[in-house]
């Protein structure tokens, strides 16, 4: 027992003889030197990066919107445009949806004050030498830009004003002018007097209300030609009869750039207001109303700027709510609401 024990000391021994003679394959040559702050990340970078993007990014964003964004929104849009035609009258927003029609003579409204500045502007306009009534025609670019709505109230306050005035819907295609009177469109109208000329179109005149001079002939039933049926002449001889016993004729018609009727019957008008509207009109489709003016095909355009709201109303406190979709698809179906009438 006493050997084994001596045994193993001398073991040991030789072991650690062994591991002391032996060199380290590992030597450090200096430690290195440390700090309480990290290397990486770096705060303070980071935080600057994050200041510059929530910084450009939302202008970035809105850069891009109004790049993009070639709708008008004031009047200012629509001058820069150089289109050719004076800007006649800004027509406001009306909140309430109830007031879209001038009442009385008396009325004080934003909306009636709006339609006296036009039709004070069309004097300027409208050719003096004319004998007879004065014939306007009302129309837009696209649907949905408030022709309708900017004809009627039109033909409403040269009433107020004691003229006598005849309204004529000669949207053939998609007439809206029923809605506003609550009447269906199905009654005798222009269509009934364009196929027969022997009609005695009087018969056919309603009135929006008692107090206000204003003759309304609606457009009657939706043909399948209008196009051939406003050019068949028939028309000019209803304007002659008119003229002689009205003091203006307003007309509502379509769209110009989606049919052809407007500007196949636009030479019998002394001026051709086209109706444009605030967040609707594109400016690139309203440059079809430059190319009529360059190749003489319409003459005398006034320009009529509709929907003008609180923001773009150079602080006239406007705001008239029209809630129509708009798409570029330029349909124009017999079916389809024009957006002419505010709901």
């Amino acid at each position: 027992m006493q050997k084994l024990k001596l045994f193993l000391l001398q073991k040991r021994e030789e072991a650690e003889v062994s591991y002391a003679v032996t060199e380290p394959s590992i030597k450090v040559v200096e430690y290195a030197i440390t700090d309480n702050i990290p290397v990486s990340p770096k705060p303070k970078i980071i935080y600057l990066v994050a200041l510059l993007l929530g910084l450009l990014l939302p202008f970035g964003v809105l850069y891009l919107l109004f790049l993009f964004d070639t709708k008008i929104y004031s009047k200012d849009d629509l001058l820069e445009l150089n289109i050719g035609a004076p800007i006649v009258a800004e027509i406001p927003e009306i909140v309430d949806q109830s007031n879209k029609m001038i009442e009385s003579s008396k009325e004080r409204s934003v909306l009636a004050e709006s339609f006296r500045v036009l039709t004070s502007n069309l004097n300027f306009i409208l050719p003096k030498e004319t004998q007879g009534g004065k014939v306007i025609m009302n129309t837009s670019t696209v649907k949905g830009e408030g022709k309708t709505f900017s004809a009627l109230n039109l033909a409403l306050t040269y009433s107020s004003f004691d003229k006598k005035v005849l309204l004529i819907g000669a949207d053939l295609h998609n007439p809206q002018i029923h809605k506003y009177l609550n009447v269906k469109k199905t009654v005798q109208g222009l269509t009934n007097f364009l196929m027969d000329k022997t009609m005695n179109w009087e018969s056919a005149l309603l009135k929006p209300n008692s107090e206000l001079n204003c003759d309304i002939l609606l457009g009657g039933t939706i043909p399948p030609n209008p196009a051939q049926l406003l050019s068949n002449g028939n028309l000019d001889i209803l304007l002659e009869q008119a003229k002689s016993k009205y003091d203006y004729i307003i007309i509502d018609t379509p769209p110009s750039l989606l049919v052809s009727d407007t500007l196949t019957i636009s030479h019998l008008a002394d001026v051709v207001l086209f109706v444009t509207r605030c967040n609707h009109s594109d400016k690139e489709v309203l440059n079809f109303i430059k190319d009529l003016i360059k190749d003489d095909k319409i003459k005398n355009i006034g320009l009529v700027l509709n929907g003008l709201g609180k923001m773009n109303a150079y602080g006239y406190g406007y705001g008239y709510g029209y809630r129509y979709s708009y798409n570029y698809g330029y349909g124009y179906g017999y079916n389809s609401d024009d957006g002419d009438n505010p709901s």
